[in-house]
């Protein structure tokens, strides 16, 4: 009752100002129409455009849409739920301190495809990460070697700096390669010709979210609701158009998003709070100058790093700042001969996802007088130390395209130089084994001794490393459009050869549309699609190996002396090798069915795909080492990639729009079923049959193979069988009130997991799996943004956003546990914004 009197005051609040901002609009000096008036008469965008029967797969987010439909924090991607064939984490929802804390953007499957298997560009510069975005997370962050910044979507930008988003999950022309699931294409915002600029601001807390709890596990505490997550959000974005003549016009833009939250120490590291930063910044600039009037040169720079913090609960001066995001930058040369039109542009693009950290790590008697700060046995103090990580993108596009023998033919290459690096810039150690004694007498410089208290006397050395790997890559296309009466057909071919893995990949792409009676339109498209080298494999091949140190101590004038370090154990770490693979691929048979109706546009479309020689662990080689120790042989594992992954998707969906007024309304709704025998959570996992060999289980009453039990399950994650989405916007009032609500219904499904339990059977113990349900789930989001003050310097709106308008309580792949009880309720983001 608390929060729907709150969305109801905050409503009011806004309905109120419009409404006194009204009443002073006829006294109000107007704008030029330009900044103003076409603003306010503009209708509510359609929730997406998906009007080319060719290009069936392809479906455009436009400016104002996402202006009505992005939640408060700024990430586009989420407007993508809209889509029917887009899958997002089951986990979103789960209201744990890293997830509210972090704010890259999320993950998502298109057509069956793994999360990190989409291609994303910003203005045509690919932003795809080639490292390992997959083993980040929470319990991953404080770990030695790896780091927990990356993002599939290596570097992103805040709708305020967006003009478009085009996702293309089918059916995909030639123009496009380096994927196995869809295209996702951003588009900034261009320079106006006319002066103007924009302020937008916004927040949320923890006071203005609604946190849930499962029934079960409010049980297993007891009734006794833990203190949920305590944190802030804010961001503030602002963009200026500056025509500088009828020739030259910039455009700069700069926006902030900072999330700071509250953790609490262990309570045998006192229990007290320490807060938290996650901060992400954008910049962008851009110019265009009319050289000719076929011809236009365009430059352009966009900045977005990304630092989120974080700290173990059971240690001190153990803060690691994780970074993302990176520069793209892109000089373009676009014009016209007779009538041909041609774009020739250089690209480059640097994403980091290194971190920093304290060094050395130390684990302290709490015996001791200087871990008085800790009741544990050992106490932990320092961390591992910094790491450098990033990947760097140099690129050369070409495109033609022109009228030739009564059709279109387009043309492009693209070369491109990938290198990617990671270094441990310094040796690091981590420090244990302690020996308490007043008698401790320390050298000059021993950082893991403290006077007549205590002596430290292992040592891991993390040495220092430099490892990179390059790669260069290839590309060409070609592509024919050509309509004849009620037929049209599009065919084309890709090339694209990558030096790492040395291969050649021809992928062919066809559309067919026919004009049917009864203004039906036909389409069906037989497509392959090629996906990238990964290089994450490549690095983590050049890890050094571990090396432990130890000394004794011995007593000297009655004081504890420490001897000098010397070699206790020597391993070299197991590598992943990977060359001699095949590039992973998908098949595609695709058909849409498009028709008006009820005023509006409907679609049946349908798309099957088997995705092969996807990425999974190999044949293990044993390879031979002198351990330094002792001068003996030892032995340790390289697995090979392998290509025994395979994905096989089908899919079927409809979808419905209509603007009529100043309202717009989709629907659409899609069945679909993903299996595959690889995880969510690695890249090198080895495929199920691997994995498992013959394993027999117990499942239901009797004894099979876990293979061939598992085969009956689809993808656990990113893969809901069923979904149904609304959208509905609206301008009230001549456009003084905008309104958005959507909703999305995503289905519940079967899944057969281990139980935890056994059975015996003829005297042999088998582990139970059995069928387990995941619940179906509905949420609803508001956005309202209404006019509360215009004059003729511009006018200032209040923005609300509201996330799971019904405080729904989130169904998630993961199951609510004690220590992390809480899922995401409703929440609302309250802003301002102002336009000239």
């Amino acid at each position: 009752m608390k929060r729907a009197m709150m969305t109801t005051a905050a409503m009011a609040v806004a309905l109120g100002a419009a409404g006194q901002a009204w009443s002073q609009d006829e006294k109000a000096e107007r704008l030029p129409k330009v900044s103003i008036e076409a603003t306010a008469a503009a209708p509510p965008a359609a929730a997406y455009q998906a009007a080319d029967p060719v290009d069936s797969g392809t479906s455009k987010i436009s400016r104002r849409a996402l202006e009505d439909r992005t939640p408060g924090n700024g990430d586009v991607i989420e407007t993508l739920k809209i889509l029917p064939y887009a899958n997002f984490d089951s986990n979103q929802g789960v209201a744990t301190q890293e997830s509210i804390q972090d704010q890259r953007p999320a993950n998502i499957s298109i057509s069956g495809g793994q999360f990190y298997d989409n291609y994303f560009s910003i203005d045509g510069i690919g932003v795809n990460s080639r490292l390992d975005v997959v083993n980040l997370g929470g319990t991953n962050l404080q770990n030695y070697n790896e780091t927990g910044g990356g993002s599939a979507q290596s570097i992103w930008l805040d709708t305020n700096l967006i003009e478009s988003l085009t996702v293309r999950d089918s059916n995909v022309s030639a123009q496009y390669g380096g994927f196995t699931g869809g295209v996702v294409q951003v588009e900034t915002r261009q320079p106006s010709h006319v002066f103007g600029g924009t302020l937008t601001v916004g927040c949320t807390n923890d006071s203005m979210t609604s946190f849930k709890i499962p029934a079960k596990t409010l049980a297993a505490l007891g009734g006794v609701k833990p203190e949920h997550p305590n944190y802030e959000k804010c961001k503030v974005n602002a963009t200026v158009d500056l025509p500088i003549n009828e020739k030259v016009r910039v455009l700069l833009g700069a926006g902030r998003q900072e999330t700071e939250m509250t953790y609490y120490r262990a309570a045998n590291y006192g229990g007290g709070a320490f807060g938290l930063k996650s901060r992400s910044t954008n910049a962008l600039a851009k110019v265009e100058v009319d050289l000719a009037p076929d011809l236009v040169l365009r430059g352009q720079l966009a900045y977005s790093p990304y630092t989120s913090q974080n700290s173990a609960d059971n240690a001190r001066n153990a803060v690691m700042t994780q970074q993302g995001g990176g520069l793209t930058g892109k000089l373009e040369l676009a014009g016209k001969r007779d009538q041909a039109n041609w774009t020739l542009a250089a690209t480059y693009a640097k994403a980091k996802s290194g971190r920093e950290a304290p060094d050395p790590n130390f684990s302290w008697s709490s015996a001791s007088n200087y871990a008085d700060w800790c009741s544990s046995t050992n106490c932990t103090e320092g961390s591992f130390g910094d790491l450098d990580q990033w990947q760097e993108d140099i690129g050369l596009q070409a495109r033609w395209s022109q009228p030739f023998m009564g059709g279109d033919l387009r043309l492009g290459a693209d070369y491109g130089h990938v290198e990617a690096r990671k270094t441990r810039p310094e040796d690091n150690y981590a420090y244990s084994q302690g020996t308490v004694s007043s008698r401790v007498t320390c050298a000059a410089g021993d950082v893991a001794c403290k006077e007549g208290d205590i002596v430290l006397l292992s040592a891991i050395y993390y040495q220092a490393y430099d490892a990179q790997v390059s790669l260069d890559s290839v590309s060409a296309f070609a592509e024919y459009e050509v309509s004849r009466g009620p037929l049209t057909v599009r065919g084309g071919l890709r090339y694209d050869h990558e030096s790492l893995l040395a291969n050649h990949s021809f992928a062919p792409r066809l559309s067919v549309v026919y004009e049917l009676p009864w203004e039906v339109t036909a389409t069906v498209g037989a497509n392959r699609y090629y996906s990238r080298d990964f290089l994450g494999y490549a690095i983590k091949s050049q890890y050094p190996g571990t090396r432990v140190y130890r000394r004794t101590t011995s007593t000297v004038n009655g004081q504890l002396v420490a001897g000098a370090w010397t070699l206790n154990t020597h391993t070299v770490t197991a590598g992943v090798a990977g060359t001699g693979v095949k590039t992973p691929y998908s098949d595609e048979l695709t058909f849409a069915l498009a028709k008006p109706i009820f005023g509006g546009v409907a679609r049946i479309k349908g798309v099957a795909r088997e995705s092969r020689d996807q990425f999974t662990a190999g044949v293990v080689t044993v390879n031979q080492y002198i351990r330094e120790t002792n001068g003996q042989t030892y032995t340790y594992n390289t697995t090979s990639l392998g290509n025994a992954g395979e994905t096989s998707f089908r899919g079927l969906s409809a979808e419905w729009s209509r603007g009529f007024g100043r309202h717009t309304v989709s629907l659409n709704g899609s069945w679909s079923k993903t299996e595959d025998n690889l995880s969510d959570s690695y890249y090198e996992d080895p495929s199920d049959e691997t994995e498992y060999g013959d394993e027999l289980i117990y499942y239901k009453g009797e004894v099979r193979t876990l293979t061939g039990v598992i085969a009956e399950n689809q993808r656990l994650n990113y893969a809901a069988p069923g979904l149904i989405n609304g959208d509905w916007s609206a301008d009230w009032w001549k456009g003084r009130v905008r309104t958005n609500l959507n909703a999305r219904w995503r289905s519940g499904y079967d899944q057969i997991e281990d139980l935890g339990t056994y059975q015996t059977v003829s005297g042999v113990r088998y582990a139970v799996w059995d069928v387990v349900r995941y619940k179906s789930q509905t949420t609803f989001n508001a956005n309202v943004s209404a006019l509360v003050a215009k004059t003729a310097y511009g006018e200032a709106r209040l923005d609300l956003r509201i996330t799971n308008l019904l405080d729904t309580l989130p169904q998630t792949v993961t199951a609510a546990s004690t220590s992390k009880p809480y899922r995401m309720g409703q929440s609302f983001w309250v802003g301002m914004s102002y336009k000239f």
